[in-house]
């Protein structure tokens, strides 16, 4: 049984004999047509990670959030739709999410990779301290990341992220001299992490 997609009166009809609309997509078949929309977003979060990957930013964090917010804007849109039972009325109003997010997302991989794949300058050393190390076990593997004293005026510190043999070499006694870039785009970011 099919039910109206603007007043949800059942039909067994292709109209609705009340207001004369179409009859709602059930939820099966809604959130069939919404997950073709929803890999636009993950290519681009995707893309964040592989670009953030070969070229760091120092400010990564922020594009990171903005990443994980875009992705979750369109998928809470979606499962409180689901909830209500809204689904089949939203559908349009989902999509658009969907497309708009997937578009922000993608835009943000490739302002990432073209700031370091565009960018011409020449690696900047820079020596620093260490202040603590950090090792987060996922299920893709650990990631190392070094606590750093920052050598920019307006921080105190900078997290990097490092290879394991980096991590484990790295200590308080020895300077650690990160590679710096200036960006194409004004994006400061770093090409390697290395512990005397």
């Amino acid at each position: 049984m099919v039910t109206c997609s603007k007043c949800g009166a059942a039909l067994a009809v292709r109209v609705c004999s009340s207001c004369g609309a179409l009859p709602a997509l059930t939820r099966q078949k809604a959130n069939r047509v919404l997950i073709k929309y929803s890999y636009a977003v993950l290519a681009g979060l995707l893309g964040i990670l592989i670009a953030d990957h070969y070229f760091p930013l120092l400010d990564r964090n922020a594009f990171l959030i903005t990443g994980m917010c875009v992705l979750f804007a369109p998928v809470i849109f979606h499962v409180i739709s689901s909830a209500r039972g809204r689904l089949g009325v939203n559908l349009g109003r989902i999509q658009r999410a969907y497309v708009v997010a997937g578009g922000v997302s993608v835009l943000l991989a490739l302002l990432i990779a073209g700031n370091g794949g565009l960018d011409r300058s020449a690696a900047t050393p820079v020596t620093t301290t260490m202040i603590r190390k950090q090792v987060v076990r996922g299920k893709s593997g650990p990631s190392y990341t070094l606590k750093v004293k920052s050598w920019r005026p307006w921080r105190s510190t900078e997290s990097l992220g490092v290879h394991a043999e980096t991590y484990r070499s790295a200590s308080q006694e020895k300077p650690i001299v990160v590679e710096m870039h200036r960006g194409a785009f004004g994006m400061p970011w770093y090409s390697g992490v290395f512990s005397e």
